[in-house]
């Protein structure tokens, strides 16, 4: 789960680079797009005074999964993300995860056979899925005033269509809570 969010942030932050401009993301001389969208994920964790394990509660997360999540949260202070996992740990999980604002992305286009980028509506200031093709996951990235974060939600055998519900379900509460 952890791998697939990084891994979908870090095509976002490729998508900024290939723009070159440092508005929307482009490499610093001697730098690499994935050391500054780690650091300025946890700044904007720090900066945004937000802990994102206080986003999302377990209840919710449970409801969500249709089953028990375990009440150990994955997380350090100032940590940009939130796990919640399932009790049995069979491998479903609910994960917040704070980004920095140029990784909020929603004009960027799809890529074959990569990932498909789709918008959503009814949540935060503008919001869109981005469905990684390849592992048949799933997230949701919001922008909600200088917040932007993105809900995953992991759940064997569920369908695309069923995750992106239950991330715009998660991501309405958590937007009402920035």
């Amino acid at each position: 789960m952890r791998r697939t969010l990084i891994a979908l942030t870090f095509v976002a932050g490729l998508v900024a680079a290939c723009s070159g401009s440092a508005a929307t993301g482009g490499l610093p001389a001697g730098g690499t797009q994935a050391a500054v969208g780690a650091t300025d994920n946890a700044n904007a964790a720090a900066a945004s005074g937000l802990d994102p394990c206080s986003l999302v509660t377990a209840a919710e997360a449970s409801t969500v999964l249709g089953e028990p999540i375990d009440p150990g949260k994955i997380s350090s202070p100032g940590a940009p993300y939130c796990y919640l996992y399932d009790h049995a740990l069979a491998g479903d999980s609910v994960e917040i995860y704070l980004t920095a604002p140029f990784e909020f992305l929603p004009n960027q286009s799809s890529t074959a056979g990569v990932f498909e980028v789709t918008q959503a509506s009814g949540v935060g200031d503008a919001a869109y899925y981005v469905n990684d093709v390849g592992a048949g996951t799933v997230g949701l990235s919001v922008k909600k005033g200088a917040t932007t974060f993105v809900v995953s939600v992991v759940l064997k055998n569920a369908s695309i269509a069923k995750l992106e519900d239950m991330e715009k379900t998660l991501a309405i509460s958590v937007a009402g809570r920035v």
